[in-house]
């Protein structure tokens, strides 16, 4: 007899269950079945035990601890507002260091310590940009190669100071002492900026409002502010000749509704109309 004969053989056989009466033996219920009915039954509940448990662990509550997709997910969140709120952070600090400098030059104060507001790490190639000069800012830098002499000047207690153009470009917005306290400049994109008078850099930073935004003290209590730059060259500190490149026109910063650079003029702690010291257009 074969091997499978004698399994076929063991299952075909008939096998009997019943309950008895401990203290008489009397049968009180008995049912006559094959082996092969059993085993049948245990597979089919084997089957149906392992089907409930595998769809309890991948669609209950359980799911998202077996789910690699839901952890990178949830990794990939956490990473994101992790980076979110250290921009924020680096914003903020960014956004107080020009706010102190502000105070500081309004009311007159010496500035001798760095803030420490770091430039942004991707700066832009100034040789990749479009930084040739007009015609006119290539006479006058000719001209004046060391220091204060440009195509404009005003003449402030016995001091004649002279002023070249960050940019060329039109006037889209004038000057307001009370409501807009500089010139909004249009001019072609990713313009160099480039200084209007000698000087040390005061503040080279990013603000949420003002983007990136450079300040130079050139001395006699002339101040120049950049806002809205896409990119800076110079840091804090550094020294500054006239008609040097120290930024790229941009649109950066919530205040920004297209490129341009808002330029302001301080003398004295006070705001000066820039168009009445400079050619622009």
């Amino acid at each position: 007899m074969s091997w499978f004969q004698k399994v076929k053989n063991y299952f075909d056989q008939r096998v009997r269950f019943a309950l008895t009466d401990p203290e008489n033996f009397q049968v009180k219920w008995h049912v006559t079945t094959k082996r092969i009915r059993i085993a049948s039954l245990f597979l089919v509940l084997f089957l149906f035990i392992s089907f409930v448990t595998v769809l309890f662990v991948l669609k209950g509550p359980l799911a998202s601890y077996f789910s690699q997709n839901d952890v990178s997910i949830e990794r990939l969140k956490v990473e994101e507002q992790h980076k979110r709120i250290a921009e924020l952070n680096e914003q903020l600090n960014a956004q107080e260091n020009y706010l102190i400098t502000l105070r500081k030059i309004i009311n007159g104060e010496t500035i001798e310590d760095s803030l420490g507001a770091e430039m942004p790490t991707d700066l832009i190639d100034p040789r990749e940009l479009n930084s040739d000069m007009s015609e006119t800012e290539l006479e006058i830098s000719g001209k004046v190669r060391n220091d204060l002499r440009t195509g404009s000047a005003k003449k402030k207690e016995g001091i004649v100071l002279y002023f070249s153009s960050p940019v060329k470009g039109t006037i889209s917005q004038p000057f307001s002492i009370t409501e807009h306290p500089g010139i909004d400049v249009v001019t072609t994109k990713d313009r160099t900026v480039l200084s209007c008078q000698s000087g040390t850099v005061l503040f080279a930073g990013y603000t949420q409002k003002d983007g990136y935004v450079l300040i130079v003290d050139h001395g006699s209590g002339y101040i120049s502010v950049h806002k809205h730059n896409k990119a800076l060259f110079k840091r804090i500190g550094a020294k500054v000749q006239m008609n040097d490149p120290i930024a790229i026109v941009g649109t950066t910063g919530e205040n920004s509704t297209g490129p341009h650079l808002h330029f302001e003029l301080w003398y004295k702690q006070r705001p000066v109309n820039p168009a009445d010291y400079i050619k622009f257009e």
